[in-house]
């Protein structure tokens, strides 16, 4: 059972066992899953629904990577519109990937507050390095500062001096049919259609499939990052049962004694 929630909630590190950032985020009430679950049926079909989502999430974030790397044969074709989406944003900022192969999808850890986690891209935006996470919900959440205040502060406990991250930003890309009568969007990212805004009664006449994206520059680093660190706490009492058994825990060896 131990070895499980180590292998689900962490990654093993220099021989420690640490604690992933999304997982720890996991302890924030999100208010947007209970509309999201009374929007379904029942429990069932709104779980099958968010693991539809989740794996749209994922083919977003390979596919967007692979294009940053020159890897055109591995983007999915059912979300080219999201990855034009984030071709679109490109074009209207100055970015720079200072190294592709460490850069995109990269793992950082701070052993000091005992936690690590992936970023999605470590890029320069408009002369700013900074950590940027691609997104491919409905929204931009407040929790999503806490993930990126952890994420760069884990980045920058390593970094050298002249490329310390300083700024944190969501690039949220979505994607969409939208009617040409009522404006309503039919998306695909559930596994099944689904048909916001408009007319109820519209007899809906849609597009073809086009990509949009929303930025946002996320401010208050410290005060998200002490959010993060206050939700580390709560986190860890609520699993206090399977980290004291976790002897490699970096914070057991740190301290001998975790409660």
């Amino acid at each position: 059972m131990v070895e499980k929630f180590k292998l689900s909630n962490g990654y093993e590190i220099q021989g420690m066992w640490l604690p992933r950032v999304t997982s720890i985020t996991n302890v924030i009430m999100k208010p947007g899953l209970f509309y999201y679950y009374g929007n379904h049926k029942n429990f069932a079909t709104a779980k099958a629904a968010l693991n539809g989502a989740a794996d749209w999430g994922t083919s977003v974030h390979n596919s967007v990577e692979a294009f940053l790397r020159g890897e055109d044969e591995k983007i999915d074709k059912k979300v080219l519109p999201s990855v034009h989406a984030f071709e679109e944003w490109r074009s209207q900022h100055k970015t720079k990937i200072l190294d592709s192969s460490s850069d995109i999808e990269k793992q950082v850890c701070d052993f000091d507050n005992h936690y690590a986690g992936t970023l999605d891209i470590l890029m320069e935006v408009d002369g700013s390095l900074g950590v940027l996470d691609i997104k491919s919900g409905g929204s931009i959440w407040n929790e999503y500062s806490l993930q990126l205040a952890a994420y760069m502060n884990a980045y920058n406990t390593n970094a050298p001096p002249k490329r310390k991250a300083k700024k944190r930003w969501i690039l949220r890309l979505d994607q969409y049919e939208e009617c040409e009568i009522c404006g309503a969007k039919r998306r695909y990212k559930t596994g099944t259609h689904r048909v916001t805004g408009g007319e109820k009664h519209c007899a809906h006449d849609f597009s073809k499939e086009k990509g949009a994206f929303e930025f946002k520059e996320l401010l208050d680093y410290t005060y998200d990052l002490d959010g993060f660190l206050n939700a580390k706490n709560l986190w860890e009492w609520l699993n206090k049962t399977n980290l004291k058994r976790i002897k490699n825990y970096s914070k057991n060896k740190k301290t001998l004694k975790l409660f």
